[in-house]
Formats: C-alpha cells, structure tokens, sequence
C-alpha cells in the first residue's frame, strides 16, 4: 500500500510505512477507485467538483438527508484487538458504507475515525434525497449482518453499527483553503441526524420525524414515541425503521404541452361572463387557487378564445415584493396598455401615456392625464404639473379614483373591457381600495373584472370576497380551482407524453404524489426529460431505461431545485441572480448584475427551451418572468444569507444606474433590495423617498409603511444618540399619513410625539389655559372690531405650511379630543389676523372655519357674523381662491341660527370638487338640504341628495352616501 505522508509503496498488511514510519489509518486502506469513474465519495472527483463549482465553494442552502454511521462498542473492540485486526475490520466495513452509500446517489463527506457522516441531496440535488438516504441505511445494515457473521466465526467478534437520519435544510459548502477541501453541511439539521445515530440501539437505523413523514409510505417503521434528544428542550418523536415495503421505482426533447385539462366549466364560466360584458352586463369574477393550480393557464386559455376579439383586455399584475409598491398592479396594467417600455425614458412615457389617454377621452384627457401619470409615479411639468399643484392626500386620492373611473367608462363605451388582476394576493391597500371603487361599475358599464388571487390572504383576496359580497352580489362569480381527479391527472400526463413503456405504477405515483396539481405534475414530467429518462425521437416522446430509476419528488420545491441543480453552473447562477431581481426580470438589470456570465441571451434561451422561464411581448417589448412564482422562490430560497445580500446590493446598483432618469419609479424597489442587502443607510433614504412619492400619489397605506419602516431603522442605527429633530420629520410624515387615512387617534398620537421631540412643551396648568384662552378670544374680537390699520403680511410658503399643519391638528383633534380642538383653534385663528387672507387659500379657509367654530358650537353667533363679514371684505380683492369653504361657513351660520335661504352655487360646487375639497362641498350641501327640509322643500331635497349620491359615486367620497 501507498504512505499517503510519503507515497512510498509498502506491504499491503504493513502497520508502518518502512520509510518515514507513519502508522497506517483504516482510512489509509480504502479500497482502490478507479479516478475516471465519479464515485460521488472519491475524495479527487469531490475535491474536482468542487473547484469547479461557484456555488459550491461560496455555500447553498438545500434541503437533504443526513445519515450518520458509527461501530458500537468501538472502543472496547480496539481494546481487545490488535490494532492490525481492527485496521482490517474497519477497511472491510468503510468499504461496505462506501458502496452502499454512494448506490444510492449519497456522498460521504467526512469518515469519523468509527462511522460516517453522508448527505443526500448535496452537492447535486435529488428528488428523493429522504428513499434513496433510508434505502442506503437498510442495505448498508443488511450486508453488515453477513459480514458481521464472518467477523463472529473468524474472531468472535459481534460488529454491530448505529445509524441516524434526519431531513431538513442545511448550509452547504466548501470549507478549508487550496490545499485541503471538504465539502460538508452545516445546521442544525446534522445535529439532530448526529443525535437520532447516537440514541440508535446497537444494529438499528433511527430517523427523525420530518423524515418518517417524508417516507412512511414506502417503509415500515416502528414508532419509539418521544425521546429525551440532547440541546432540545422538549421531547422529539422518533423512528425505528425496519424494511422496505414497496418498490417507488418511477414511473422527459423539452417542450411539452398539453390541452388544459379538468378546466373546461370553469372556462365555459368566464367566457359567459365575456358575452355578458359584450351584451351590456358587467361582472366580477374571482378566480382562486393555490398555488401551481392553474390559474394563469386559465387566464391564458382565455385570452386566445375567438370571443375575445370583441374586447379590450387590460392585464396588470401584483408581485411578491409589491405589498408597499403604490397601485403597481394597476400601473402595470396602465404601462402594458399604453405600450410603455423599460428602455423609455420619463419624457417617453408621458408622451405615450398622454397619446393613449387622448384616443379614449379626447375631450377629457387634460383633466385625466395628470391623475392617471400621478398614480404610475410620474413627474410632471407645466399645466399638468399645476393641475395637481395643492392638491394632496384624501382629495388627491378621490380625483385619482374618480379620473380612473372615467378613463374606464369611456373605454367601455368604445369596446367591451376585460380587466384581469392577477397575483392579487400580493397586491398593496390602494389598489385593493381602488379596485373595490371600480367594481360598482358593473352595475352600469360593459366591464368585467377577472381577479386571480391565492386563498387566505386576509387584507387582499379574502377582503375582495367580502366586499362584493357584501355590495355586488347580483354581480359576482366565484371560481374556486379544484385539484384535478386521478382520471385528469392522467390525461394531462398522457397528453404532455403520449408514450408507450411508462409504466401504470410510475403514472400512479406521480398522481398520488402530485395531489390533482397540475404544475407539479409539469413539473415531475419535465424533470423526466432533463434526467434522459424520457426523450424525443423522430418527433416523438419514447421511454429509455434511465426511467428505471427515477422516483417522483414529494414536494414542488425538491423537483424545482433538482431540476435548477442540473443546469451549468454559470446559468445555474444566472438563474439565482434573477430569482433575486423577482418573478419578472428586466434583461438589462440581469445583464448588468450577471457581468462575468459568457452568453447570456443562450443561456436565456436555454432556460426557455426548458420551460423553467418564459418570454413575453409586452407590446414590442421583450421582458422574461419565471414560468411559476413558485421557481423564482425555490431558486432565492436556496441562495445563502451572504450571497443573497451581495445579489440585492447589485440589483439596485444597476436600477440606480440603467434607470437614473426615471428613478421616482423604483424608490420602493430600491428601499426593498438595500434593506434586503443590509445596507440601512440606503434602506432609510429610499424608504423615506418612498413614503413621499406614495403620498403624492395619495397611497397613504404604503406611504404609512415606508415612514414607519424609516423610522425604526433610523433608531436600530442610532440608539440613544437620535436626532430629535429628524426623528420629529419622520414622526409627522406618519401623523399625515394616518390623517389622510381618517385614523384620527393614531395622527393625533404622532403630531404630539413631533411636537415634543421639536422642543414644544405641553401646557397642563388649567388656569394658564384659561388665561390663554381669554387673552386669545380677547384678541379675536379686537380684530374683527377694530381692524388694525396697515399692511399685512403676506404669507409665505413657509407660513402655508404651518398653517396647513395647524389645519391638520384640528381636523384630527375635532374627532379625538374637541376640547383641545377648540383651544387649538382659537389659537391659529387669532394667529391669521396678522396676514392678507386674500393671498392665501390656507388662511382664507381658516378664518372661515373659525367662524364655524362658534355658530356650530353655539358659543357666539354674532363672533362668527363677524368672521363672515371680516373674510367676505377679502373676497372681491382675491384672485384664484375658492369660496367653497366660506359658503360652507355661511350655510352652517344660516341654519344655526334659523335663516334658512340659500342656493346651490353651481360654479362653487364644481369648483370645489375640480379642487378635491369633498368635505366643504358635502358640507354645503348637507345644510342646504337641512334648510330644504326645515322650509319643507322635499322637491329641493331630494335634487341635492341626488347631487350627493352622484359625488358618492364618481369620487367614492363616503360621506356624500345618502341613505334618505
């Protein structure tokens, strides 16, 4: 034998090397291997793979089998026995694990003096990593048994082995430096297979309970009940396997295809709904199933139906990331229709948006573009840019709803629309808001909405069901897809092969194991083909005997990571590089990240070939997406932490870089990749750019989410030593978010919380209150009397703002605490009296609010007479302010104190709505109609009530819903 210390040749029963005196291991006895075969435990061929692998050398997390092997009684036998005899008996024995294990695709990865320690399912992914670990165990203790025998003749010894299993997931890798490599696992799973080997009784395989669960239906155990396992502080169940009782054998050129089947209802459903549209009726449809269950693929069906081209078909769709994304769904669906590409830059995109808008609503399209370019996130100039100007929050967001609404309805007066969302359950609160505004257009309008979501997605589909159900019911169709029976199962297997020599019981197994889904049915088939077991001759799909020995996987994600496992390691991390940029990838952001790939647009292509992703024209534009959510996760998941951080940190390097013209768009994306590559610092900035795009486009929902976000990591940065001042800002970033969202209590909580951290302090001394209030009142009453002579200031951005915060305090005080509402108030009432209120919008609607606050509260009429009188001086000097507030203050005057006249000012009202001040106009109208009533003008009423149903409707304003 060969001194593995200095390669001299020795005798092949020496105990010493004749040259150097190493003493000989039984590891140093292995028996001979021939080099070129790749025995998976041939410590070259592994050291080879290895060096040639990326993946393997950074680390992956896959989920396997471990088996742990060792000699009970080991250190007695060594005691008894001389050292040669032991050193033969373990040369026979490693031989034996050797074998066995790697019959069964496992690979031993380090020899543990007594016993192995094996993966299955490491480097190269299996399928059926849990069979092929326990097969290995059974057959590695069934020719122990023989060869324990021999030992008891020979020298009376009883050579009995332990054996442990456990399945999970586990960080695999390479460790050590160029001169020594060992691939090896690490987890806590190879703990508990170390522990499940160690309570084994001497001649039996113990497995764990994730294991048994994986394999119980092909073999016989023995349940030992809970086990005391050391490190776990409760008791773990445990296994004893026994035997073998059924065979799994297994029962795939590339593309494969199939007829949709089991699907054909609910298709003949969803076209009914299409003529229904055409005929004038609308409806909402929602299609819902787990995922891999066909939803898509009915969609798809759909959309190549001869009906359809009597239809417009609009398509957006959700993504895994787009919780916080504003309207993305609807965006894309906007982007996809107006023919926007990636490479467009932002004058581009307006351009094309602005051109679409215009061939549906000619007439309309000034007063659309600006809300619907607002909603995608785009920057506007000019008149477009001054429509909007001002206008912000809950009015910002009903003149988006109601400019939507209106862009629809004029589409569905040209053609029919379908309007499909798909991925809902990923989707972000404004657009479930929006959409849920949107549906009631079926009760008049040829549309029909088609929503394609998972199951129990509390905030997103399972809101959706409630809300039509609730309002719409006459108009609401609900598809649930169903898993396919056995007999579907097989004629979709049957239809994607259609091959003679698959065996009946190989067909069984992948319907048993598939569960009626028919993308993993798919996707078993599919990795037939990659593994040679089944091949396309002459056009045709024939058996060869590889299908021997493939057995079908349990779960969607082991066939996914083996088939992603068998791809070349540069498109395998081509693969991983785009599961981190998300389900649909740019190809100029994969290029960019990917820079040391050779051949990308092949390997693309490949990837295509293999259906693992897919292309799509969106328009003239190509753009891949994985084929299933469900790859794009399996691929991410099995990318270690680090790694996956180095990814995301270079998916929005290139955003920043390929997208700087239009970057406004992603701030939301980019805050998900810098968080997700732990680089906080970007994190908070994007995150606070975010929040300030999504309150422009009036999501105060994903706006509440980045500011919070911001927030709690700009304290984990910082600790103790915040900027108060900057923790201020964000605090009442959050305060108008809540405020826009009609949560009073929360907004109120976060302008206090600003206020304090900006050094104001809370006065809670009563009499000092009291005093302050009178000097203010005091004050009030001066002016309005005795107005002071001179000029008054004119005021600044800076004083707008202030005073449209103080606004801000009092609308939330006014529901919370109305006692401080009053006192706030009086306060920056008695301040406006220093400024030309004619200049001001803010502080005209101010002082015509201070005069709310006495005639509503019946404090002093002839105060709010006064204030009336005061602003109406102002009126015929202002240029460009509403009046919508100030008749809303007159109206309540005039009710309040039983004077009871008044008209609908049409130009006012009209005005006010263009402007988004729902609450003035309601407010009006609502006193007009209490004067109607009081004077018994039923007549009247009932014009001013439908005028309030009518702003319910187009603008989706609550408050204007008329029960009467």
């Amino acid at each position: 034998m060969k001194c593995p210390k200095c390669q001299r040749d020795n005798p092949k029963d020496a105990k010493f090397c004749n040259e150097c005196g190493h003493t000989f291991q039984a590891s140093d006895q292995a028996p001979p291997i021939d080099l070129n075969k790749p025995h998976s435990y041939t410590p070259k061929f592994l050291a080879e793979k290895i060096l040639t692998t990326r993946s393997a050398m950074e680390g992956e997390r896959k989920r396997v089998t471990v088996l742990f092997a060792d000699v009970a009684g080991f250190t007695s036998m060594s005691e008894k026995l001389d050292p040669e005899e032991v050193h033969q008996i373990m040369d026979g024995c490693f031989k034996i694990l050797m074998d066995e294990i790697h019959n069964h695709q496992g690979t031993i990865n380090q020899f543990t003096g007594d016993g192995v320690m094996a993966l299955f399912g490491a480097p190269i992914a299996i399928e059926n990593h849990a069979q092929n670990a326990c097969q290995a165990a059974l057959s590695i203790q069934n020719t122990l048994k023989k060869y324990s025998e021999e030992l008891k003749n020979k020298s009376g010894i009883d050579f009995k082995m332990r054996i442990g299993l456990n399945t999970g997931p586990v960080i695999v890798g390479s460790i050590g430096d160029d001169l020594r490599m060992d691939y090896t696992a690490i987890g806590d799973t190879t703990n508990l297979a170390a522990r499940m080997e160690s309570l084994a009784e001497p001649g039996t395989i113990l497995v764990s309970d994730i294991t048994y669960k994986r394999v119980s239906q092909f073999f016989k155990f023995e349940p030992l009940g809970k086990v005391t396992v050391k490190g776990k502080e409760e008791p773990l169940d445990a296994y004893k396997l026994v035997e073998q009782i059924k065979k799994y054998g297994a029962g795939y050129d590339r593309q494969i295809f199939s007829e949709m089947v089991g699907r054909d209802e609910d298709l003949s459903t969803l076209e009914l709904q299409v003529i229904k549209a055409i005929k004038g009726e609308g409806s909402v449809v929602n299609i819902i199933g787990e995922a891999g269950i066909g939803k898509s693929r009915i969609i798809s069906e759909l959309r190549n139906r001869e009906i359809m081209k009597r239809v417009t078909f609009l398509e957006g769709r959700a993504i895994s990331i787009g919780r916080n994304l504003s309207f993305h769904p609807i965006a894309n669906l906007l982007n996809n229709w107006a023919r926007i590409k990636e490479e467009d830059n932002a004058s581009t995109a307006l351009d094309k948006l602005e051109t679409a808008i215009r061939s549906i609503c000619q007439l309309d399209s000034d007063e659309i573009f600006p809300f619907v370019a607002t909603l995608m996130g785009m920057k506007l100039s000019g008149r477009h840019a001054e429509r909007i100007k001002g206008i912000e929050g809950e009015a910002l967001e009903k003149l988006i709803f109601k400019n939507i609404r209106h862009f629809i309805i004029k589409s569905s007066e040209l053609r029919p629309l379908v309007i499909v969302s798909e991925d809902l359950h990923w989707a972000d609160n404004s657009t479930i808001e929006l959409l849920e505004f949107l549906f009631r257009l079926t009760e008049t309008q040829r549309v029909l909405f088609i929503n394609v979501f998972r199951p129990n997605h509390p905030e997103t589909g399972d809101r959706i069901i409630e809300t039509i159900k609730a309002k719409l019911s006459v108009y609401y169709v609900e598809i649930n897809l169903q898993s396919l029976s056995d007999q579907m199962s097989e004629t979709l297997i049957n239809n994607m092969l259609n091959i003679r020599g698959l065996q009946h019981a190989m067909v069984n197994q992948i319907i048993q194991r598939a569960g009626g889904n028919p993308f993993f049915i798919e996707e078993v088939v599919r990795s037939f083909i990659d593994e040679g077991a089944v091949v396309r001759i002459d056009g045709k799909f024939e058996v060869t005997k590889k299908i021997e020995s493939m057995v079908i996987p349990y779960t969607i994600n082991d066939v996914l990571m083996a088939r992603i496992d068998r791809l070349d390691e540069e498109t395998k991390d081509l693969v991983k590089i785009a599961s981190v940029i998300g389900r649909n990838f740019f190809h100029r952001i994969l290029t960019e990240v990917a820079m040391t790939a050779h051949d990308i647009d092949r390997k693309l292509s490949h990837l295509k070939d293999i259906q693992l992703i897919r292309e799509r024209k969106r328009m003239e534009e190509l753009e891949y997406l994985f084929k299933h959510a469900l790859a794009q996760e399996a691929a991410y998941e099995s990318i270690l932490g680090q790694k996956r951080k180095d990814l995301h940190l270079k998916v929005a390097a290139s955003i920043e870089k390929i997208f700087k013209e239009r970057l406004h768009e992603f701030y939301g994306v980019l805050s998900y990749h810098y968080l997700n590559g732990d680089n906080l610092d970007k994190a908070e900035e994007y995150m606070l750019k975010a929040g300030k795009e999504a309150m422009k486009s009036s999501a105060s929902s994903e706006a509440l989410h980045y500011y919070q976000r911001a927030i709690e990591l700009y304290i984990k940065k910082h600790g103790d030593n915040v900027d108060k001042k900057r923790i201020a800002e964000m605090e009442e970033n959050i305060a108008y978010a809540f405020s826009n969202k009609g949560l009073f209590v929360e907004a109120v909580d976060y302008f206090d919380r600003s206020s304090i951290n900006q050094g104001e302090k809370v006065q809670k001394n009563i009499l000092l209150i009291l005093t302050k209030i009178i000097i203010n009142l005091m004050t009030i009453v001066r002016n309005l009397y005795i107005p002071a002579i001179g000029k008054k200031k004119i005021p600044t951005e800076s004083d707008n703002q202030n005073m449209n915060r103080a606004i801000k305090v009092a609308t939330a005080l006014s529901s919370v605490d109305i006692q401080r509402c009053f006192i706030g108030n009086i306060e920056v009432l008695k301040r406006s009296f220093q400024y030309d209120i004619s200049k001001s919008q803010v502080f005209f609607n101010l002082q015509c609010g201070g005069s709310g606050i006495f005639s509503v509260s019946g404090i002093s009429f002839r105060i709010a007479r006064k204030i009336l009188e005061y602003a109406r001086k102002s009126i015929d000097k202002t240029e460009g302010i509403y009046l919508h507030f100030y008749k809303l203050a007159e109206h309540a005057y005039n009710f309040h104190t039983g004077n009871w006249c008044g008209d609908i000012d049409e130009d006012i009202i009209n005005n006010g709505l263009k402007s988004g001040d729902f609450y003035f106009i309601t407010g009006q109208l609502l006193y007009l109609c209490y004067m109607e009533i009081e004077l018994g003008n039923f007549e009247n009423c009932e014009i001013i009530l439908n005028k309030l149903n009518s702003i319910y409707d187009e603008y989706n304003y609550e408050h204007a819903k008329s029960d009467f």
